[in-house]
């Protein structure tokens, strides 16, 4: 089976370039031939890469960049014969209106077969924009959603937005009947294989994600002014000093007397990173949820999980679906801060959550198993 997919990149720094990375890399190990159209070369990529697209952002309601990057994109379409054309990057799915009908005939071969992922904010482009920008964007959400053959949610809860945004406008029955919920997968050879005893003192928890509002972090901070353990939070992922976000975070650091408690690691390499979930004893990140912008599911959840890591997360997002409540972690309303302490508190000191569960579900969501049902999708169409 030979696979294109629509990606920015494939660095795996973000959610979507990790989804990709991943998913087109076991998908070769099972035998599909892929190629990546991409934004941007991603040295070092055992994976085939073409750079027919712009930067994602810049194809929201604006059909002059969909349509120029059509004329590129179809000609390598038609050059590599694909069985599916799967988008990963919700916004680059907008070209597909302009794409006309691809006929492979003359190669022996079906028409392609169109997929979409749809992971969160940007499943239903419209609400991110207003005025005749607004009214752009819903002409072409119909279009494009009327070309999908499938569309692959990693959520329950991004499912649904979907679907109550598409019956907004009247076109629900454009995906109503072509949406199946399948999330990412992570890699089980970063996983703890056993589990030693921890002993830390202070207790650790670990944040990895990017540092914006979306993320809770300032949602964690004053939850953790609640929490009675001695802990210490360490946060993964870049950020600016001078960002207004990190300068509140710190305001709060210091309001609550949480000085020396709270450390920004910054960046880290692969092998620290996996140090840390290793040693850690909690993943916390309290994600928000605006209505528009929301955690679609949350893969760093099962990446703790597989180090044998207790997660605690939002309950009003895709992260309902990544985390077992009580079993694997416990799901919470984030803006409640001393119900989250409490939360925190049960899992650092009664030992509530069972590290060989955690491990066993991260298994359940390992890539090679997602890539393995995402060929059994293909296949259907």
């Amino acid at each position: 089976m030979k696979v294109i997919f629509l990606t920015h990149h494939l660095k795996g720094t973000d959610g979507w370039s990790r989804y990709a990375n991943d998913l087109a890399q076991d998908l070769q190990k099972q035998g599909a031939d892929v190629l990546c159209l991409v934004h941007e070369y991603t040295e070092n990529s055992p994976l085939k890469q073409e750079r027919p697209l712009g930067a994602p952002l810049g194809y929201i309601a604006n059909p002059f960049a969909s349509f120029s990057t059509a004329k590129s994109v179809r000609g390598m379409i038609e050059k590599f014969s694909p069985d599916i054309v799967h988008v990963i990057v919700e916004p680059y799915a907008t070209v597909l209106p302009f794409l006309g009908n691809i006929s492979l005939n003359s190669l022996g071969k079906k028409s392609p077969k169109w997929v979409i992922t749809v992971h969160s904010t940007y499943a239903f482009l419209p609400i991110l924009v207003s005025g005749w920008r607004r009214l752009v964007s819903t002409i072409l959400t119909r279009k494009l959603y009327a070309k999908i053959d499938s569309v692959i949610a990693v959520s329950e809860f991004t499912k649904q937005h979907l679907l109550r945004h598409m019956t907004a406008i009247g076109e629900q029955s454009l995906v109503a009947n072509k949406i199946d919920v399948l999330a990412g997968g992570v890699h089980m050879e970063h996983a703890t294989p056993n589990i030693p005893a921890k002993n830390n003192s202070p207790k650790e928890i670990l944040f990895v994600g990017a540092l914006k509002p979306r993320k809770g972090l300032l949602e964690a901070i004053n939850a953790l002014a609640f929490v009675k353990t001695n802990v210490v939070y360490r946060i993964v992922g870049t950020y600016k000093e001078q960002d207004p976000y990190i300068q509140l975070l710190k305001q709060k650091i210091t309001e609550h007397h949480l000085e020396g408690k709270i450390i920004f690691e910054g960046q880290v390499s692969n092998e620290k990173l996996q140090a840390l979930y290793a040693n850690a004893d909690l993943f916390l990140m309290l994600s928000t949820n605006n209505g528009a912008d929301f955690e679609g599911y949350g893969l760093v959840y099962i990446e703790a999980n597989a180090h044998g890591v207790p997660c605690i997360g939002p309950k009003d997002s895709g992260v309902s679906d990544a985390i077992r409540d009580g079993k694997t972690g416990f799901l919470v309303d984030q803006y409640n801060s001393q119900t989250v302490a409490q939360k925190v508190d049960a899992v650092l000191v009664g030992n509530l959550i069972k590290p060989e569960d955690c491990i066993a579900w991260a298994r359940e969501n390992s890539t090679d198993k997602k890539a393995a049902v995402m060929l059994g999708l293909y296949k259907k169409l």
